[in-house]
């Protein structure tokens, strides 16, 4: 083979590799012909080096800029072999991790020995370059901040989701129709108004909705799960828990500021401080269907508390269906 011939393989190869990088950003008409760059060069030991330059790629409103650089060998069946990592990387003027991956590329087959993204996320696995590119990548999550990872994408709300999470995911499939599967665990964070000390949520997804199938979310001695799904076509600048529900098992919650409890085993009550002297609260009851003819004996009430300097209160109570209302003082010992 000559030299002419050689380098000609290797630029195929390489535009290969670099073809994975950005097709999705092709396909999203990105106009990654302005923003993106590409230099190669060669030395006569069979190396290779290119390096892919970002300025200020729009990626649906995010905006990435840096480096990435391929050191790769030539391989005996013309493949390549070798390392890619960035160099400068920002998103929206913010740092990203440094990102390095070793690899094995050859006409049929991507092989991702190592994947790092900082110190938080690790991959490896395979990328079939024959039609259906069918797909098996083992992901992992180590000690991850969920709200760095929020400003990054920037949610409309990052601090709506808080805590340090650990996962492993596998993704496999033809690359058209990608199967997902795998569990995070989260501990002491925040998922929207909900304060937890573990989070363990087992997902399973399909192309890019990922859906929530099992959950435990603790809270002292308060259990909670949780339902939905995301989408990760609209993960960027998007509101992380749009089509994701809290349900709690009612024995206590807090929300948005009010105390939940289970008072009795078939009353719930509701109390929130509006003031450092003042709070309201409302009590209801388990309902059951009556006859027309048949009264309830336990009304829902609403009250409303003051409290005095000297630790004593004044208790206001409203019953449901009631023309008046009762005063009540208490004195605290």
């Amino acid at each position: 083979m000559n030299h002419r011939d050689r380098n000609l393989r290797i630029v195929t190869l390489t535009a290969i590799l670099i073809f994975i990088i950005t097709v999705s950003a092709r396909a999203i008409d990105l106009g990654i012909d302005k923003a993106v760059s590409l230099n190669f060069y060669f030395c006569d030991n069979k190396k290779v080096v290119s390096e892919l330059k970002i300025d200020s790629l729009d990626i649906k409103g995010a905006i990435l800029s840096g480096n990435f650089i391929l050191k790769a060998k030539v391989l005996k069946n013309n493949g390549l072999t070798g390392k890619l990592y960035s160099s400068n990387m920002t998103i929206n003027s913010s740092a990203l991790p440094d990102l390095k991956i070793f690899f094995k590329l050859t006409k049929d087959k991507l092989e991702v020995y190592s994947l790092n993204f900082g110190n938080a996320y690790r991959l490896k696995g395979t990328v079939r370059l024959k039609e259906q590119f069918e797909t098996n990548i083992y992901f992992e999550i180590l000690r991850a901040n969920l709200k760095d990872i929020a400003t990054i994408i920037k949610a409309k709300r990052p601090d709506v989701v808080t805590g340090v999470i650990n996962g492993l995911f596998n993704i496999k499939g033809p690359l058209n129709n990608l199967q997902s599967s795998g569990f995070i665990g989260g501990r002491y964070g925040k998922i929207g108004p909900i304060w937890y000390d573990s989070a363990d949520i087992r997902i399973q997804g399909i192309g890019p909705i990922i859906n929530i199938v099992d959950s435990r979310i603790k809270q002292a001695q308060a259990t909670f799960t949780m339902e939905g799904y995301i989408d990760l076509r609209n993960i960027v600048g998007s509101d992380l828990l749009s089509y994701i529900k809290l349900k709690s098992d009612m024995k206590t919650i807090v929300w948005d500021g009010w105390d939940i409890s289970k008072d009795g085993y078939d009353s719930l009550k509701m109390v929130k401080d509006i003031g450092d002297k003042v709070s309201v609260g409302f009590k209801t009851f388990a309902r059951e269907e009556l006859p027309p003819y048949k009264k309830r004996d336990n009304l829902d009430e609403m009250s409303l508390e003051y409290k005095l300097d000297n630790g004593q209160a004044f208790q206001m109570k409203l019953k449901e269906n009631e023309e008046f209302f009762g005063i009540e003082h208490k004195k605290r010992f």
